[in-house]
């Protein structure tokens, strides 16, 4: 008799919960309007034809350094970020990111916390391909399955080759030319040439940093 019930109960248990799971619906996006981002209102705004850039921070500086041998140290930050809130803390089970270029040591990290006046937000990692370098142009999912407030994304820089500065004739040139019209001393050009050319001979060259593009984020969650 006991068995008898237990098997009757374990089935209704299951019933239960094999409905449950079949009226689970399945995620919906959440609408744009929801969505904020300060630095980069292209990622959110809901069209697929604009696109938010990552911003910089630093150069690279490339050149013999004192030891003699060539170096390359970066100015500044290679990294960058931008920062996307909610309306309301939210559940969201997962984001599309949809990448208008190669992004590389990309990440995500949430948190479901408010912002205030005497302390920083403390974010926790989305482990979900977390670091790896996104390329193409197809939407690509990164699961979140938690409540939460603020997504922050961030990668890394890459050198721009339309962004040398080179130290030149051409360069000097034209700081001449800006000195001149606003009638510097023949001195402070002639200083002015000395340093060039003291940076010419030393091979030193200057290079700025692009960010990533992002054409769009979306959020899905519950109904």
């Amino acid at each position: 008799m006991n068995r008898w019930m237990f098997s009757i109960l374990s089935s209704l248990l299951f019933g239960v919960m094999g409905c449950a799971v079949l009226q689970e619906s399945p995620p919906v996006e959440i609408l744009s309007s929801r969505l904020t981002c300060g630095q980069n209102p292209e990622m959110v705004d809901g069209d697929l034809q604009t696109v938010g850039i990552f911003k910089t921070d630093g150069t690279i500086q490339k050149g013999p350094g004192r030891s003699g041998q060539y170096q390359r140290r970066v100015e500044g930050s290679l990294r960058t970020e931008t920062l996307i809130k909610l309306d309301a803390p939210t559940y969201i089970a997962y984001v599309e990111i949809f990448p208008a270029s190669t992004i590389p040591g990309f990440v995500l990290d949430v948190t479901a916390a408010e912002k205030s006046s005497n302390r920083s937000l403390i974010f926790e990692p989305v482990k979900d391909k977390r670091g790896e370098k996104v390329k193409g142009e197809q939407p690509i999912r990164f699961q979140i399955r938690r409540k939460i407030l603020y997504l922050r994304l961030t990668a890394s820089a890459s050198e721009d080759p339309e962004n040398v500065g080179v130290y030149s004739e051409s360069n000097i040139r034209e700081m001449e030319a800006a000195l001149k019209s606003g009638e510097a001393s023949p001195e402070a050009i002639e200083r002015l040439q000395q340093q060039w050319e003291r940076q010419k001979r030393r091979g030193a060259m200057q290079i700025g940093l692009k960010g990533a593009a992002i054409r769009e984020v979306k959020f899905y969650g519950r109904q």
